[in-house]
């Protein structure tokens, strides 16, 4: 008959094998940011908030230039993230940007060179605060980036 400690070594192996597969699979926290660009010129901050939904919304702000801003939908398949820009509001449609998910940041991999410069977006790492993760963002018009702790920015909104 089998002792208690011959399934203890069996199991703490299962457990060691598996981690890095819960690791790949770790969810997102909701809201992330990067900054980057190799002069002033070039610099610009990248936004992404992920809803629970499925919809995202991304904002991008070159130095010295408007906000754009973009509405898309967002799947998870373990550590890989792919984008997909909406297609009713955007015409012509950017490609997807797909990330890689290392140590709980946001790594690039494929982006449309259009959208977002030659050289692609940041890293993107989860924005640190008490930020809760919303339901959709669907009806945003854009990200407030002046209290990110607070709701988006929705065409009735007073803020």
């Amino acid at each position: 008959m089998p002792t208690r400690r011959h399934w203890i070594v069996p199991l703490l192996l299962l457990v060691a094998a598996l981690s890095p597969i819960a690791q790949a699979a770790r969810k997102l926290n909701g809201f992330y940011s990067g900054s980057g660009g190799i002069s002033a010129e070039v610099h610009r901050v990248l936004l992404i908030e992920f809803a629970d939904d499925g919809t995202a919304i991304l904002q991008q702000k070159w130095h010295g230039k408007d906000p754009q801003t973009w509405h898309a939908n967002w799947k998870q398949e373990r550590n890989k993230v792919t984008i997909t820009y909406d297609p009713t509001k955007h015409n012509p449609v950017p490609e997807p940007l797909i990330l890689n998910i290392k140590h709980g940041a946001l790594v690039p991999t494929s982006w449309d060179a259009t959208t977002l410069g030659p050289l692609g977006p940041p890293q993107l790492t989860p924005f640190g605060g008490n930020v809760p993760k919303v339901t959709s963002v669907a009806s945003c018009q854009s990200l407030n980036t002046t209290d990110p702790t607070r709701d988006c920015v929705t065409w009735g909104s007073n803020r």
